[in-house]
């Protein structure tokens, strides 16, 4: 290096920071503004009776458990705070994902700013160009996508802008009036815990902190006493929201993590495998999905070479944090950062409702950014409490930032809606079932528009079903689809799988029951029809088709019967009452059959069918005037 390099070096401003840092977050997400509602986003927004009230939705969102506004299955999860954002967005802009996602970029270019904040104020020895270089790092992850581009991922971003908002006056706001910026710490720290519960872990990184500052374990208690009462209150209210729920909480499944099922050494060693599966993606992202559940991440034993590069990484992680305690503080609160939140979400330690996923090292990300640039000052041997020269920064970094920023970028447009993301990462988790089942849905329900897309969807749902033969709602689509296209006898054989798996399935007896209509079986059609109605089934296509076969059988006594039934349940089916007509006009009722088939044309004056079976119905009476004039009517509306 010349004499006149080394004179180069780096002033940075605070304002220059933030602009930079803002630019490019902005930058990086600007194109998920048109994206639409994905994966979650229907459960927690689009579809979410509470969310959908607007503000007046709040006070339930408030007391119920996380997903009660879609369904009744009680995970165990309470987070109200990005439920109550999403109500107030919803109110000023109703089903519009935009404000949404506007929102969540907005947050996350505050996440950041904060964080380059937090880092600079509480090491203000260390030069701000390292945690500038720390911050972009962070900005730029990949990994960040499903948080930022996923509206539903607004918890993550939450917990993570409480807790720096309670760092900030924690240690930077307790000196111009303590009592106040501790009871605005405790404020912040509650609004992150009810974020995302996972924010628990902010809490022995606050004391490893105030450890590294204060080494007596009694005085940081007692600084922190706020924050530990806070952590009680918040516990207290997450359970009786939890158990005061009319419904129990749910038990995991095998399609939800992998590693349900298996052994506990089973458990453990694949934990581990997905441990160092999450280390290699914090240095770099090699494979980004929204889903890793059965059997992409495959249960392994303990010896296996997964299993054991994970305990080496764990090892050395616990290790080096020691190691390194007193020596560099950076390296200390770096793997907290990525191990805290892991001891949560890895399945290290109790199983959770999924395997594995990208948004679970967001927090973990700020501590592999800190390794990385630490370990890259370290090895270019350069004094972080000195101004260093700015070639040995761009030369290593502004490559990797413009690497990460393209792969980011690209990885947006992924997450624009659900058809392209699940014809995006089918390629990339090809031993994911559920992978496999969302695509064949998709393409079963034709929104890629395509002239073969059934045939496409059998495909998928064929290798969905080689991953897990047991995939109950891989098997009744399936059979949905051989029905579409008319191959009943699969249809029905496939239905009969997933009737082994749940016979209990009222809509599956259905589902049969029609396929064997379809296949001019009447007789199996009416005995699983039959079997539907006895176990629930209410939808009048089943009491349409069970009585049609009754018909076809010139039963038409029992057709009636099964027709009235479905105009029980819902008397507005201009079909239904045509058909109904239709029996008791060979029944000799012919005056019932005239008010069904003029019942049936007021439901439904586009269809001139019923006109026609009037005019019949009339001649077999032998009311020519009427015959004549409803024939002519029918004549005038046919087309």
């Amino acid at each position: 290096m010349s004499k006149k390099e080394t004179t180069i070096r780096f002033t940075l401003q605070p304002k220059t920071a933030y602009l930079i840092i803002s630019v490019l977050a902005l930058l990086l997400y600007a194109n998920t503004l048109k994206h639409g509602f994905v994966l979650d986003d229907i459960a927690v927004i689009e579809n979410n009776k509470f969310v959908k009230e607007g503000i007046s939705g709040i006070p339930k969102l408030l007391t119920t458990f996380y997903w009660q506004g879609f369904w009744e299955s009680n995970a165990g999860l309470y987070r109200p705070a990005s439920m109550v954002m999403f109500a107030l967005e919803y109110q000023l802009s109703p089903g519009n994902p935009l404000i949404h996602h506007f929102v969540n970029i907005l947050l996350y270019v505050l996440v950041c700013c904060l964080l380059y904040r937090t880092f600079t104020k509480l090491f203000e020895k260390i030069n701000p160009l390292f945690f500038l270089l720390v911050t972009l790092l962070f900005v730029v992850n990949p990994l960040h996508t499903e948080v930022i581009a996923n509206i539903k991922s607004r918890d993550e971003l939450l917990a993570l802008l409480f807790f720096l908002l309670c760092c900030n006056y924690l240690y930077f706001k307790s000196g111009e009036n303590k009592m106040k910026a501790m009871l605005l710490a405790a404020l912040f720290f509650l609004l992150s815990l009810l974020s995302k519960e996972g924010a628990i872990v902010f809490l022995p990184v606050i004391f490893l902190f105030d450890f590294l500052k204060d080494r007596n374990i009694t005085s940081i208690l007692k600084n922190r006493l706020n924050l530990i009462v806070t952590s009680l209150v918040w516990l207290l209210w997450h359970q009786y929201v939890i158990r005061s729920a009319g419904s129990a909480v749910i038990q995991y499944t095998r399609n939800d993590n992998s590693l349900v099922g298996a052994s506990f050494i089973e458990q453990k060693a694949t934990a581990l495998g997905i441990f160092a599966r999450y280390m290699m993606k914090l240095v770099y992202p090699y494979q980004l999905s929204y889903d890793y559940s059965f059997n992409q991440i495959p249960v392994i034993g303990l010896f296996s070479p997964l299993a054991l590069l994970g305990l080496f990484f764990l090892g050395l992680l616990v290790f080096a944090g020691f190691r390194y305690f007193k020596k560099d503080v950076l390296i200390s609160i770096g793997i907290a950062f990525i191990l805290l939140p892991l001891f949560l979400t890895g399945n290290l330690f109790f199983n959770i409702g999924a395997t594995m996923a990208d948004r679970f090292l967001f927090i973990s990300t700020i501590g592999s950014s800190l390794l990385i640039c630490r370990l890259v000052f370290h090895l270019s041997k350069t004094d972080l409490q000195k101004n260093f020269p700015a070639a040995k920064a761009s030369y290593v970094f502004i490559p990797v930032l413009l690497l990460f920023s393209v792969k980011t970028y690209t990885r947006n447009g992924d997450w624009k809606d659900d058809a392209t993301l699940f014809a995006s990462d089918v390629n990339t988790v090809p031993n994911s079932a559920r992978a496999h089942y969302n695509y064949a849905t998709a393409l079963m329900n034709n929104m890629y528009k395509t002239v073969n897309s059934e045939t496409a969807a059998k495909k998928e749902f064929e290798l969905c079903l080689s991953i897990d033969t047991a995939y109950y709602d891989a098997l009744i689509n399936f059979g949905s689809v051989y029905s579409r296209q008319k191959e009943y006898a699969a249809a029905i054989s496939t239905y009969r799988k997933a009737l082994l798996i749940n016979p209990a399935d009222h809509q599956l007896y259905a589902n049969i029951g029609e396929a064997f209509y379809r296949s001019k079986q009447p007789d199996s059609a009416i005995f699983y029809l039959d079997k539907a109605h006895a176990l629930g089934n209410r939808l009048i296509g089943s009491y349409n088709i069970s009585g049609t076969a009754w018909f076809e059988k010139k039963e038409y006594g029992k057709a009636c019967k099964e027709y009235e039934k479905g105009l029980q349940v819902d008397s507005s089916s201009a079909d239904l009452y045509l058909n109904y007509g239709n029996a008791l006009a060979m029944s000799n009722r012919d005056q019932e059959a005239i008010k069904a088939f003029q019942r049936s044309y007021k439901l439904n004056p586009e269809n001139p069918q019923s006109l026609y079976f009037l005019a019949l119905t009339y001649n077999k009476m032998g009311d020519t005037l009427n015959a004549n004039m409803y024939y002519d009517a029918f004549q005038k509306n046919k087309k």
